[in-house]
């Protein structure tokens, strides 16, 4: 009858006869306590696992952490944010929102984020001049500018505040009404954008002073 697979009563290892276990305590443990060579090789084992255990911790956190922390500078709607304001494409539009026949401020610091970076749809102050400032020429849409604006850490009150979330918004270029979606209308050097949350007033602005921009 064959001899089958040994394992070494010591260190555990396994052999694939009587012979060879024999010749491996020979060699391996001679003179050495059975009981003390086990204790030995359990804590290494014992060892290496709590190691490797720790190291997946690790892993597992650093993973769970990138995957759910945003990047200060992600981008919004296609909208990058820069480390400085870019000027290869520069150009300005103006935004009023009327609500109930009444101006709303649009606020200052929309699309800034302070020492971190400046997004290429931006507001410097409450005059409702939107900054648009890319590395190079792109068409951006209202639709974008009001993401940013509510994606903005910090500036109240975001648009939909600003509207009382009216769904049923008017919008109105350069004098004229567009039934487009926010995502239809783009904005172009020196327009002059309304939005109108209900009754329109009897005169809408048409134009804007943009004083050099």
């Amino acid at each position: 009858m064959a001899d089958t697979e040994k394992k070494c009563d010591i260190c555990g290892k396994s052999f694939a006869n009587s012979d060879k276990l024999n010749q491996h305590k020979i060699e391996s443990h001679k003179g050495e306590p059975a009981k003390v060579r086990r204790v030995a090789s359990q804590s290494s084992r014992y060892k290496a696992t709590g190691i490797a255990a720790a190291i997946a911790i690790v892993l597992v956190v650093g993973v769970y952490f990138s995957e759910n922390q945003s990047s200060p500078r992600n981008p919004i709607q296609g909208v990058e944010c820069e480390p400085s304001e870019a000027f290869v494409f520069h150009v300005h539009a103006h935004l009023d929102v009327i609500v109930n026949e009444k101006s709303v401020t649009v606020p200052a610091g929309i699309g800034i984020k302070p020492n971190v970076c400046f997004y290429w749809l931006h507001t410097h102050d409450t005059s409702g001049v939107i900054h648009i400032e890319a590395p190079r020429e792109i068409v951006f849409t209202l639709a974008q500018f009001i993401e940013v604006w509510d994606n903005t850490p910090g500036i109240s009150p975001s648009f939909e505040d600003a509207t009382y979330g009216d769904t049923n918004l008017k919008v109105f270029v350069n004098g004229t009404e567009v039934k487009e979606g926010f995502d239809k209308i783009q904005l172009s050097a020196h327009d002059e954008i309304v939005i109108v949350s209900g009754n329109v007033p009897p005169s809408v602005p048409s134009s804007y002073e943009f004083g050099g921009l």
